[in-house]
Protein backbone atom coordinates (compact mmCIF):
# COMPACT_ATOMS: atom_id res chain seq x y z
CA UNK A 1 0.00 0.00 0.00
CA UNK A 2 1.79 3.10 -1.27
CA UNK A 3 0.99 6.14 0.85
CA UNK A 4 1.88 8.39 -2.10
CA UNK A 5 -0.92 6.74 -4.10
CA UNK A 6 -3.72 7.04 -1.58
CA UNK A 7 -6.83 7.96 -3.55
CA UNK A 8 -7.49 11.15 -1.57
CA UNK A 9 -4.07 12.64 -2.27
CA UNK A 10 -4.95 14.09 -5.69
CA UNK A 11 -6.49 17.20 -4.15
CA UNK A 12 -4.15 17.39 -1.15
CA UNK A 13 -0.61 18.68 -0.97
CA UNK A 14 2.18 16.52 0.35
CA UNK A 15 3.88 18.15 3.33
CA UNK A 16 7.10 17.52 5.18
CA UNK A 17 8.10 14.48 7.19
CA UNK A 18 9.76 11.09 7.02
CA UNK A 19 7.82 9.65 4.09
CA UNK A 20 10.25 6.81 3.56
CA UNK A 21 9.98 5.81 7.21
CA UNK A 22 6.18 5.85 7.10
CA UNK A 23 6.13 3.73 3.94
CA UNK A 24 8.45 1.16 5.51
CA UNK A 25 6.19 0.93 8.56
CA UNK A 26 3.13 0.45 6.33
CA UNK A 27 4.85 -2.34 4.37
CA UNK A 28 5.65 -4.08 7.67
CA UNK A 29 2.00 -3.79 8.69
CA UNK A 30 2.86 -1.70 11.74
CA UNK A 31 0.22 0.44 13.41
CA UNK A 32 0.07 3.97 11.94
CA UNK A 33 -1.89 6.68 13.74
CA UNK A 34 -3.94 8.97 11.46
CA UNK A 35 -5.11 12.31 12.83
CA UNK A 36 -7.41 14.08 10.39
CA UNK A 37 -8.42 17.63 11.30
CA UNK A 38 -9.85 18.83 7.97
CA UNK A 39 -10.85 17.55 4.56
CA UNK A 40 -13.10 14.81 3.25
CA UNK A 41 -13.05 11.42 4.95
CA UNK A 42 -14.46 9.51 1.96
CA UNK A 43 -10.99 8.08 1.28
CA UNK A 44 -11.27 5.91 4.39
CA UNK A 45 -13.88 3.79 2.63
CA UNK A 46 -11.29 2.81 -0.01
CA UNK A 47 -8.91 1.20 2.48
CA UNK A 48 -8.62 -2.61 2.59
CA UNK A 49 -9.96 -4.44 5.63
CA UNK A 50 -6.47 -5.28 6.90
CA UNK A 51 -5.13 -1.71 6.75
CA UNK A 52 -2.64 -0.73 9.50
CA UNK A 53 -4.18 2.67 10.35
CA UNK A 54 -5.47 3.74 13.75
CA UNK A 55 -7.70 6.83 13.68
CA UNK A 56 -7.58 9.50 16.35
CA UNK A 57 -5.99 9.27 19.77
CA UNK A 58 -6.03 6.09 21.87
CA UNK A 59 -8.00 6.14 25.10
CA UNK A 60 -6.07 6.01 28.37
CA UNK A 61 -5.00 2.48 29.10
CA UNK A 62 -5.81 1.23 25.62
CA UNK A 63 -2.14 0.48 24.95
CA UNK A 64 -2.01 0.98 21.20
CA UNK A 65 1.52 0.37 19.92
CA UNK A 66 1.89 3.19 17.37
CA UNK A 67 4.85 3.08 14.97
CA UNK A 68 4.10 6.14 12.84
CA UNK A 69 1.80 9.12 12.52
CA UNK A 70 0.03 10.87 9.63
CA UNK A 71 -1.38 14.35 10.21
CA UNK A 72 -4.07 15.59 7.82
CA UNK A 73 -4.26 19.27 8.60
CA UNK A 74 -3.88 22.88 7.45
CA UNK A 75 -1.29 23.38 10.20
CA UNK A 76 2.43 23.36 9.44
CA UNK A 77 4.08 21.14 12.03
CA UNK A 78 7.78 20.89 12.75
CA UNK A 79 8.98 17.35 13.34
CA UNK A 80 12.07 16.58 15.41
CA UNK A 81 14.79 14.70 13.55
CA UNK A 82 15.21 12.27 16.46
CA UNK A 83 11.52 11.41 16.75
CA UNK A 84 10.72 7.97 18.18
CA UNK A 85 8.73 7.12 15.04
CA UNK A 86 8.25 8.61 11.55
CA UNK A 87 5.68 11.37 11.04
CA UNK A 88 4.32 12.98 7.87
CA UNK A 89 1.69 15.53 6.99
CA UNK A 90 -0.86 15.94 4.21
CA UNK A 91 -2.46 19.34 3.63
CA UNK A 92 -6.03 19.40 2.28
CA UNK A 93 -6.52 22.62 0.36
CA UNK A 94 -9.02 24.36 2.63
CA UNK A 95 -7.53 27.83 3.16
CA UNK A 96 -8.67 30.82 1.09
CA UNK A 97 -6.50 33.92 1.17
CA UNK A 98 -8.15 37.27 0.61
CA UNK A 99 -5.70 39.87 -0.68
CA UNK A 100 -5.72 43.62 -1.16
CA UNK A 101 -2.59 45.26 -2.50
CA UNK A 102 -1.01 48.40 -3.87
CA UNK A 103 -1.13 48.95 -7.61
CA UNK A 104 1.80 47.36 -9.43
CA UNK A 105 2.71 45.14 -6.48
CA UNK A 106 5.62 42.77 -7.08
CA UNK A 107 5.17 39.01 -6.96
CA UNK A 108 8.06 38.86 -4.48
CA UNK A 109 6.27 41.05 -1.93
CA UNK A 110 3.13 38.93 -2.21
CA UNK A 111 5.24 35.82 -1.71
CA UNK A 112 7.03 37.34 1.28
CA UNK A 113 3.76 38.51 2.86
CA UNK A 114 2.09 35.13 2.56
CA UNK A 115 5.15 33.35 3.91
CA UNK A 116 5.42 35.73 6.84
CA UNK A 117 1.76 35.46 7.88
CA UNK A 118 1.58 31.70 7.36
CA UNK A 119 4.73 31.13 9.42
CA UNK A 120 3.55 33.33 12.27
CA UNK A 121 0.25 31.47 12.46
CA UNK A 122 1.77 28.00 11.89
CA UNK A 123 -0.19 27.46 8.68
CA UNK A 124 0.85 25.39 5.68
CA UNK A 125 1.20 27.12 2.33
CA UNK A 126 0.29 23.78 0.80
CA UNK A 127 -3.18 24.12 2.33
CA UNK A 128 -4.04 27.15 0.17
CA UNK A 129 -7.09 26.42 -1.98
CA UNK A 130 -7.13 29.78 -3.73
CA UNK A 131 -6.56 33.50 -3.56
CA UNK A 132 -9.43 35.97 -3.70
CA UNK A 133 -9.58 39.71 -4.25
CA UNK A 134 -11.64 42.54 -5.70
CA UNK A 135 -12.19 42.53 -9.46
CA UNK A 136 -10.19 45.75 -9.74
CA UNK A 137 -7.13 43.57 -9.10
CA UNK A 138 -7.99 40.88 -11.65
CA UNK A 139 -5.12 41.94 -13.92
CA UNK A 140 -2.55 42.74 -11.24
CA UNK A 141 0.62 41.29 -12.77
CA UNK A 142 2.37 40.33 -9.54
CA UNK A 143 -0.70 38.62 -8.17
CA UNK A 144 -1.31 36.72 -11.39
CA UNK A 145 2.32 35.65 -11.54
CA UNK A 146 2.24 34.31 -7.99
CA UNK A 147 -0.94 32.30 -8.61
CA UNK A 148 0.39 30.91 -11.89
CA UNK A 149 3.71 29.90 -10.35
CA UNK A 150 2.00 28.14 -7.44
CA UNK A 151 -0.83 26.72 -9.56
CA UNK A 152 -3.40 28.44 -7.35
CA UNK A 153 -6.78 29.63 -8.56
CA UNK A 154 -7.52 33.37 -8.40
CA UNK A 155 -11.13 34.41 -7.79
CA UNK A 156 -12.37 37.99 -7.92
CA UNK A 157 -15.52 39.64 -6.63
CA UNK A 158 -17.19 42.95 -7.36
CA UNK A 159 -17.15 45.75 -4.80
CA UNK A 160 -20.91 45.43 -4.52
CA UNK A 161 -20.70 41.77 -3.50
CA UNK A 162 -17.78 42.37 -1.12
CA UNK A 163 -19.59 45.22 0.60
CA UNK A 164 -22.39 42.86 1.66
CA UNK A 165 -20.05 40.70 3.76
CA UNK A 166 -19.86 41.43 7.47
CA UNK A 167 -16.23 41.62 8.60
CA UNK A 168 -14.49 42.39 11.90
CA UNK A 169 -12.31 45.19 10.53
CA UNK A 170 -14.15 47.38 8.01
CA UNK A 171 -12.47 50.65 7.05
CA UNK A 172 -14.04 53.79 5.65
CA UNK A 173 -10.84 54.78 3.83
CA UNK A 174 -10.99 51.49 1.90
CA UNK A 175 -14.62 52.15 1.03
CA UNK A 176 -13.68 55.55 -0.40
CA UNK A 177 -11.17 53.94 -2.76
CA UNK A 178 -12.75 50.56 -3.54
CA UNK A 179 -16.47 51.12 -2.83
CA UNK A 180 -16.37 48.40 -0.19
CA UNK A 181 -15.23 48.68 3.45
CA UNK A 182 -13.29 45.43 3.16
CA UNK A 183 -11.35 43.62 0.46
CA UNK A 184 -9.10 41.04 2.12
CA UNK A 185 -11.44 39.82 4.87
CA UNK A 186 -14.59 39.91 2.75
CA UNK A 187 -12.89 38.17 -0.19
CA UNK A 188 -11.46 35.43 2.05
CA UNK A 189 -14.89 34.72 3.55
CA UNK A 190 -16.54 34.60 0.13
CA UNK A 191 -13.88 32.30 -1.29
CA UNK A 192 -14.05 29.84 1.58
CA UNK A 193 -17.78 30.17 2.22
CA UNK A 194 -16.61 29.85 5.79
CA UNK A 195 -15.22 31.71 8.78
CA UNK A 196 -12.09 33.79 9.11
CA UNK A 197 -9.11 31.98 10.57
CA UNK A 198 -6.76 34.97 10.42
CA UNK A 199 -8.12 38.52 10.41
CA UNK A 200 -6.64 41.28 8.30
CA UNK A 201 -2.84 41.50 8.34
CA UNK A 202 -0.96 44.42 6.77
CA UNK A 203 2.57 43.95 5.42
CA UNK A 204 4.49 46.91 4.09
CA UNK A 205 7.50 46.66 1.80
CA UNK A 206 9.58 48.77 -0.54
CA UNK A 207 7.19 48.06 -3.40
CA UNK A 208 3.94 48.85 -1.59
CA UNK A 209 1.53 47.23 0.84
CA UNK A 210 -0.17 43.84 0.95
CA UNK A 211 -3.24 43.26 3.09
CA UNK A 212 -4.38 39.70 3.57
CA UNK A 213 -6.81 37.60 5.56
CA UNK A 214 -7.37 33.84 5.69
CA UNK A 215 -10.64 31.90 5.89
CA UNK A 216 -11.22 28.17 6.12
CA UNK A 217 -13.58 26.06 4.04
CA UNK A 218 -15.40 22.97 5.26
CA UNK A 219 -14.21 20.98 2.24
CA UNK A 220 -10.96 20.97 0.31
CA UNK A 221 -10.67 22.46 -3.13
CA UNK A 222 -10.96 19.61 -5.68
Amino acid sequence: MEIDNWGFSSSWRKGSGDWEGIQKAIVKGERIQVIQEVGSTVWINTLPENHPFYFGFPDLGEGVDIKGRVWISFTQRQFALNSVFPKVQWHPRVLWVGIGCSRGIAKELIEFSLGDVFRSHHLALGAIAGITTIDLKSEEVGLLAYCQEREIILKTFSAEVLSLVRVPNPREIVAQYAQTPSVAEAAAILGAKGDLLVTKQVIKGDGGTVTLAIAISEQEYP
